[in-house]
């Protein structure tokens, strides 16, 4: 029986540095649903007793709903970040998981560093660029803790909190380092899996500290995601040389300018090989970055028209962490990542030693494989943001008395569950990519990989294809990955054809039957329909609920549940068009209806509809309405 009545009494991080330290009662405490059982098990800081303090691990339980079903196994669910706290992303796990909750007990713990023990160094926190020295303030700061937040000691507190709430064996989903964690957590807890789902998995072992697989993501995925559009594919050249074409025109001579950002602030930004870099190699912004870069690069070359190019810099340039670290803790990104990730220097090595470590390793890999990065090299990777190029990430993070050796969360030879294994990746995934998760899975005894087609980053949590989520339920089930036909079968990624700064240069949607408006008027129309495709699309990107238009106007947008709806404010894709009006997504089927209205530069009133549906293959939308005294009768590639 499940210790369902367990509150623990709460506790704070007990160790001292100035700029780390523990939250205020008010920012660490947050309601518990009425659904829910909430507690915290206290945690040494140092299970060897040498560093001082506790921790207080928070947990959600939410019991399964049908009192009178015998309980199956807990799903236990774990963030990714490292920093994001588990708790604080209940609602994807609680729908993701909704069908099996009549048996299935649902329990969320937020890993040491984040939620209430979230660490937060001023250093690095806040801090629009950071540099190896504000991450190495952070680890200073920590004191004799700096060690104590890898994932070997956040898997024990997993195991504590099992035990705790008289859980022994579990079902475990893990998505980004959730998967990391849940190796680990697999290679020292084997006998308490009954089944594992890595969404969006890299491997512990057997990683590269360059994370080559990226690059090999990036050259083939832009090419392949062009092939896939027809209008693209009818380009002459591959998107990739045109995108090298553009790192190489910004060396010397970058692109500046005001861009709104992914949360709709107006930001002065630089294209230039890092930020190109970034917005490349960023996979958990990929959806976007696809849809946009390559007509953003043939803007700018046809044209000059930098807004395009511009907007997708500052969206995924921008400072997005959110401001407090209980929600997402970049001190615990670094603590993480500097205790257990690979490094090209060793991280045992005194920090004034490590430099040297540096150069030697570049110069090799300079020798060994200068293209690993292209269309950027290994120099220009190097200032892209830390946060995604990582190489110099730890450079000065101090390692004191690690409880265990740096890079190696796992003891060597320890082998993994027997329990089957599902591991997920997203093709176009750049972040965590398809190979590493080949690796991983060849590491398991009883471990299928599935890859979903023209997907990113974490499939089955950001699933609006209802695929991904359909067989991690079935496999948690059944111990199967059964049917995964639809993996293979997700549509391709719907590119921006091009660019138009003038609605009456946008391609015309195709007349029907009932079709009286001119050529011109079917170009205005489908403008407008751009326009609100434009906005739906930045859903990936956006938490705040509101934006700008890429050249002016205003929209927000708001989702209480499988259903996002958007008002537009005077939005303009064009210099000369503002639309107004609402779209609904329904995310349950796809479905898309958009209701637009603007002013011809005439003077002429319009009102439209347009539909279609999202998963549908070569989606076409189809409009309808007047302007002015026109009718409009037609249809067109879906935005």
């Amino acid at each position: 029986m499940h210790k369902a009545w367990l509150i623990l009494a709460a506790g704070l991080l007990l160790a001292p540095g100035a700029g780390a330290k523990p939250l205020p009662p008010g920012e660490r405490a947050h309601a518990c649903p009425k659904k829910a059982v909430c507690g915290q098990v206290m945690r040494p800081l140092d299970p060897s007793g040498r560093v001082k303090g506790e921790l207080a691990i928070a947990y959600r339980l939410y019991p399964h709903s049908d009192p009178n079903a015998p309980p199956k196994e807990t799903i236990v669910a774990q963030e990714g970040g490292p920093g994001f706290a588990t708790i604080r992303s209940s609602y994807g796990y609680e729908q993701l998981f909704a069908p099996l909750r009549t048996d299935h007990d649902l329990l969320m713990i937020d890993a040491r560093g984040t939620g209430p023990t979230a660490i937060d160094c001023q250093s690095v926190q806040r801090s629009p660029v950071r540099t190896p020295r504000d991450v190495g303030d952070c680890g200073r700061a920590l004191g004799h803790a700096a060690d104590l937040y890898g994932t070997r000691l956040a898997v024990d507190d997993m195991a504590a909190v099992l035990d705790a709430l008289n859980i022994r064996t579990i079902d475990f989903y893990g998505d980004s380092y959730g998967t990391f964690f849940g190796q680990v957590f697999s290679a020292l807890y084997p006998g308490r899996l009954r089944a594992v789902v890595l969404d969006g998995a890299y491997p512990v072992i057997g990683e590269t500290p360059w994370y080559s697989n990226a690059g090999n993501v990036v050259r083939k995925g832009f090419d392949e995601a062009c092939e896939r559009t027809p209008y693209c594919a009818g380009l002459k050249g591959s998107s990739l040389e045109r995108i090298r074409k553009l790192v190489r025109y910004t060396r010397t001579a970058p692109i500046s300018g005001r861009a709104t950002d992914a949360e709709g602030h107006i930001q002065e930004v630089t294209a230039d090989p890092g930020t190109i870099g970034n917005t490349l190699y960023d996979g958990t912004e990929g959806p976007v970055i696809y849809r946009d870069l390559d007509a953003a690069s043939r803007a700018w070359f046809d044209s000059h028209d930098a807004r395009p190019l511009l907007r997708l810099i500052a969206e995924s340039n921008g400072n997005e962490d959110p401001t407090k670290p209980h929600d997402y803790s970049y001190g615990l990104f670094a603590a993480v990542s500097c205790m257990d990730y690979q490094q090209i220097y060793d991280m045992n090595s005194p920090v004034h030693q490590r430099p040297a470590e540096r150069r030697a390793a570049l110069e090799q890999e300079r020798a060994n494989d200068p293209d690993v990065y292209d269309p950027l090299t290994i120099d220009e990777f190097q200032t892209v943001p830390l946060d995604i190029s990582v190489l110099n990430l730890c450079l000065d993070w101090p390692i004191r008395k690690p409880p265990y050796t740096p890079g190696q969360p796992i003891p060597s030879g320890t082998p993994f569950t027997q329990a089957p294994t599902l591991v997920m990746n997203g093709e176009l995934d750049m972040l965590t990519t398809a190979a590493e998760g080949a690796v991983v899975t060849a590491q398991y005894p009883h471990a299928r990989q599935v890859i979903v087609a023209n997907s990113f980053h974490v499939d089955a949590i950001d699933d609006v294809d209802d695929c991904a989520q359909e067989i991690v339920r079935h496999f948690v089930t059944s111990l199967d990955a059964g049917d995964v036909s639809c993996a293979a079968n997700v549509k391709a990624v719907r590119l921006v054809p091009f660019f138009a700064e003038h609605a009456a240069d946008a391609l015309p949607a195709a007349p029907r039957g009932g079709n009286t408006a001119s050529r011109r008027q079917l170009a205005l129309a489908s403008a407008a329909v751009q326009t609100a495709g434009d906005v739906i699309a930045r859903w990936y990107i956006n938490y705040g609920g509101k934006g700008l238009g890429l050249r002016g106007g205003a929209w927000s947008y708001v989702q209480p549940d499988m259903v996002a709806r958007w008002t537009l404010n005077g939005v303009r894709w064009t210099k000369d068009l503002a639309v107004s009006g609402t779209a609904m997504w329904d995310q349950r089927d796809g479905s898309i209806r958009t209701r637009l209205t603007f002013t011809d530069k005439g003077g002429a009133a319009a009102t439209l509809t347009a539909s279609w549906n999202d998963r549908d293959h070569d989606a076409v939308a189809k409009v309808s309405g007047t302007i002015g005294k026109q009718t409009v009768d037609a249809t067109m590639p879906a935005p």
